[in-house]
């Protein structure tokens, strides 16, 4: 895995866990010896636009991220 920009979500079910392993894998030495972590080109996206919503509106706002974190 060595992209230019990764994108990733977490699904929390309220219990903070999923927090707690997100932070842990952004801080793993294997995670930020990416070029992605070194140049801090991984962003979070929402896991109900990414993952679970589907039809024309989820698909405008995965283009509406990818606009945000591309065209900086």
């Amino acid at each position: 895995m060595d992209g230019d920009i990764l994108f990733y979500f977490t699904y929390d079910e309220g219990d903070g866990k999923a927090t707690e392993v997100e932070k842990e894998w952004i801080e793993d030495p294997l995670f930020q010896n990416l070029e992605v972590a070194k140049k801090g080109e991984f962003h979070k996206v929402d896991d109900a636009i990414w993952n679970t919503a589907g039809g024309v509106m989820a698909a405008n706002l995965m283009l509406d991220d990818l606009e945000k974190h591309l065209l900086k």
